[in-house]
């Protein structure tokens, strides 16, 4: 114990200083899990310097059942894992679909350690890429809190189809308000200035073959569907994307290729393929990569595209919205 923290009760220690949840704590003490210097202790009392405090962290269940399935692993370590999810499958159980989620396939490779996962964020079912997975309750509640911190970072990459000579290097600045589409609520609209939650999204087109744009974009905000949505108000529609297509845009087709790109692909072309965290407040910064699936770096190559996906993955991510010069797009 740092002598910066002598005199301080333990439980103000734990929460404040090591960022054990209020829920954790009731679960550990019910246990007699918290130890000072080797002896059990209770939460009032009162730490000195050098003092050495560890705990045990209680026994966790799997909310879901277990099921196997192939898993392509980024990272792991003692607290958290990153898995690259294919397009198709859930990251959790939904109302709908209660089996073949990630989240159940996490769930039967951590049976072996006792762990439980749990997901820290989500991705489209049909979106591919980096999630990221705590093994227990309390990395669960540290990254969530690393989430509304904004210090859990993820970069995408898609095509999408466009019409118009943009400037490739340049980044756009993307800025709406989205709400639930109350015709359809799975899916979003953009509403008037105040009307809905703010989405700001950061583009950067990359390279180009023919109608087809590769982009990069960094998020602000994390809204539902949000790259989707706010790429196709504003006539750049991704590959593939039936939810959002290019009518969402209102304006005509004058290239008449629209229809042709929401078909070419079986599913939006969106891939996660860089996550970045940290864990806890002063933990090191972390990061993982997600290789680009097969089936989007073949649509790019047999498209005409220059270089891998992958190879312009590697450029983007070196790339900065802050730092380098952009352009506001608004929507016409």
């Amino acid at each position: 114990m740092p002598a910066e923290l002598e005199g301080r009760r333990l439980s103000t220690v734990l929460m404040s200083t090591l960022g054990l949840s209020r829920r954790l704590l009731r679960r550990i003490i019910h246990e007699d899990g918290f130890f000072l210097n080797g002896q059990p202790v209770r939460l009032s009392a009162i730490v000195r310097r050098g003092d050495l405090i560890s705990w045990q962290l209680p026994d966790e269940s799997p909310s879901i059942a277990p099921e196997q399935m192939p898993l392509d692993i980024c990272y792991e370590d003692e607290d958290v894992m990153v898995v690259n999810k294919p397009a198709g499958i859930l990251t959790h159980p939904s109302a709908r679909e209660r089996t073949g989620s990630l989240l159940a396939g996490v769930a039967y490779y951590l049976q072996k350690t006792g762990q439980t996962p749990h997901a820290v964020h989500r991705l489209d079912k049909y979106t591919s890429g980096a999630i990221l997975f705590a093994k227990h309750a309390h990395a669960h509640h540290q990254l969530d809190r690393a989430l509304r911190q904004g210090l859990v970072h993820r970069k995408y990459v898609a095509l999408a189809y466009v019409q118009n000579d943009i400037p490739c290097g340049v980044w756009l600045h993307l800025v709406d308000d989205l709400a639930i589409n109350p015709e359809r609520p799975s899916r979003r609209i953009v509403v008037p200035e105040g009307k809905g939650e703010r989405a700001i999204t950061h583009a950067l087109p990359l390279a180009r073959t023919g109608h087809m744009v590769l982009f990069a974009f960094e998020l602000e905000t994390g809204r539902t569907h949000q790259i989707r949505l706010q790429m196709a108000s504003r006539g750049m529609p991704l590959v593939g994307d039936r939810d959002y297509p290019y009518s969402v845009a209102r304006k005509p087709d004058l290239v008449g290729r629209a229809g042709y790109f929401e078909r070419v692909f079986p599913h939006q072309a969106l891939h996660a393929y860089q996550l970045s965290w940290q864990l806890g407040e002063n933990g090191p910064r972390k990061k993982s990569w997600a290789r680009v699936p097969e089936a989007m770096e073949r649509l790019w190559s047999l498209s005409g595209g220059m270089d891998t996906m992958e190879q312009w993955c590697e450029r983007a991510a070196v790339a900065s919205p802050t730092n380098d010069n952009r352009v506001t797009l608004d929507m016409e």
